[in-house]
């Protein structure tokens, strides 16, 4: 099987191939428009000079159009040859090269000369220009093609001396290589291939670091998804200066400190990610911690009145334990009994704590219910000899008729009240008071404990949650987690708070009236 490429290294040559597509298709088109413009303005160039110079000889020739009157004319042709950077031949009416600025030596080797080689060169017959016009061409498309090297490379130009006459009265040539000479010249003539190249070689390192910035962090996102996946919980997202969890709380506690809804507004979308799957690592890992310590607390539990019952009934049975005692034993073992029962409920509970079967929801008296799941609380409560006190809202005139699953709100009320009956102290107070609205009813259960610690309020509702860690053998850290399922899965809210009324715990959940 073929090693897959890393998203890294997709995304660039993805981007790369594209790019370059796009900037090859560009070059091309304006490569093409450059060069087309570009060769036509040499030649219009090159034609308006060799015009010029041909109305500038005609004035300074005689009437057989076979030499020069004036030598001042040499001066212009040298200036032309400097300004065009071209070869200018003065042709005379026989032919005779009469003046030139210079000519390649290949060109030089095939043109004849006038008294046994000693004369003016003269121009072939065949590369006259005997029609008198004025063109200007690359040399591979005249007759020029055989007497210049790499004649695709020349560009020639011709105007004739005179345009009136039927007889050839000599011309003027401009022979100009744009073959570059120079690495100005190359550059001149290559700038747009070059440029795009140069940009494209500029786009790819800005492509390179904006996708190194992209795409680090998803790859270090799916590197630590497979090392959770596998079972490592401590693994975390390390981008930039978030090198930990730690780090995570710094700022999250930050953030709460100056109110923040939403923290860290300035963040991109992908540290934002970064952060918030690192958050849910933490909280995965936290989650797991208490829910091992639950069941190394829970099996640790279950072995102790196992243990306890099997060596009481091992007792009697071996004789050890003699008949007068056998109330006694029995007693401790009904106690026991009990205990393991709660210990059995409590794993039942969390198995079943996120069930989504459908709500069966019907209509029942609030405060009727109240007063008959208070009532199964009276031995819980006089063994603690707690005052178990009702306060139902007596405003409205008619009876509180509430919506709900009957069954599943009695969980919710009977977990709230055994939590608050279990931490009251012994003669203490534990109340529900019933708060009626128009469209709702509030219920809410107050007790004179200790109440909750201020770190310990985010969290009362989280499963497996013990605020007091030295209370293993009191309850399961579920009861308020189940509660909390229920009462959101009908669409209603709960909190945790203080009360100021009796110093205690509070424990407030809505319901729908109708």
């Amino acid at each position: 099987m073929k090693p897959r490429l890393s998203i890294y290294a997709r995304t660039i040559l993805t981007i790369s191939i594209a790019i370059l597509a796009i900037f090859v298709v560009l070059a091309l088109v304006y490569g093409s428009v450059y060069s087309i413009s570009s060769n036509e303005q040499r030649r219009e160039e090159l034609r308006r000079n060799a015009v010029a110079l041909s109305e500038l000889s005609a004035r300074r020739m005689d009437d057989q159009r076979l030499t020069f009157t004036s030598s001042d004319i040499t001066g212009y042709l040298s200036f032309a040859t400097r300004s065009t950077g071209a070869f200018v031949w003065v042709v005379n009416a026989n032919g005779c090269i009469i003046y030139h600025t210079g000519m390649p030596s290949e060109t030089m080797a095939l043109l004849s000369r006038e008294d046994g080689g000693t004369g003016d060169y003269q121009l072939p017959e065949e590369t006259r220009n005997t029609v008198r016009a004025i063109y200007c061409q690359t040399a591979d498309k005249t007759v020029f093609n055989p007497y210049l090297p790499n004649a695709s490379s020349w560009l020639i130009s011709s105007a004739p001396i005179d345009t009136y006459g039927d007889s050839y009265s000599g011309e003027v040539l401009l022979m100009k290589s744009y073959r570059p000479l120079s690495v100005v010249g190359f550059l001149l003539d290559n700038n747009v291939p070059l440029s795009f190249s140069i940009a494209y070689v500029l786009s790819l390192l800005i492509i390179l670091w904006l996708s190194r910035n992209i795409t680090h962090p998803i790859s270090l996102l799916a590197k630590t998804a497979n090392e959770v996946y596998q079972g490592n919980l401590s693994a975390r997202v390390e981008i930039g200066r978030d090198k930990s969890a730690p780090m995570l709380d710094k700022l999250e506690e930050h953030d709460r400190r100056e109110g923040e809804t939403e923290p860290h507004m300035k963040e991109d979308d992908l540290t934002r990610l970064v952060r918030t799957f690192n958050t849910l690592i933490a909280q995965f890992e936290e989650r797991e911690k208490l829910h091992s310590e639950f069941l190394s607390n829970v099996s640790h539990d279950l072995r102790t009145p196992a243990t306890s019952i099997a060596g009481f009934v091992e007792g009697m049975r071996d004789g050890t334990i003699p008949p007068e005692q056998y109330e006694h034993s029995l007693n401790i073992l009904k106690d026991e009994t009990n205990r393991l029962q709660k210990l059995l409920n409590a794993l039942f509970e969390q198995a079943h704590a996120m069930d989504e079967k459908a709500l069966r929801k019907d209509v029942f008296d609030l405060h009727k219910w109240i007063e008959s799941v208070a009532g199964s609380f009276e031995p819980m409560a006089r063994e603690k000899n707690i005052h178990l006190i009702l306060d139902p809202d007596d405003s409205s005139d008619s009876r509180a008729r509430v919506l709900g699953d009957e069954e599943q709100l009695t969980r919710v009320l009977n977990n709230i009240v055994a939590n608050a009956i279990r931490f009251a102290p012994k003669g203490g107070i534990v109340m529900i008071r019933t708060v009626i609205h128009s469209r709702s009813v509030e219920v809410l259960v107050i007790d004179n404990g200790p109440g909750f610690q201020k770190k310990d309020l985010d969290y009362v509702f989280d499963r497996f949650y013990k605020a007091d860690k030295s209370r293993q053998s009191e309850g399961s850290g579920l009861g308020l987690y189940i509660a909390r399922s229920i009462i959101r899965r009908h669409g209603e809210t709960i909190e945790a708070s203080n009360s100021d009324e009796l110093g205690g715990a509070m424990i407030r959940f809505t319901l729908s009236r109708l």
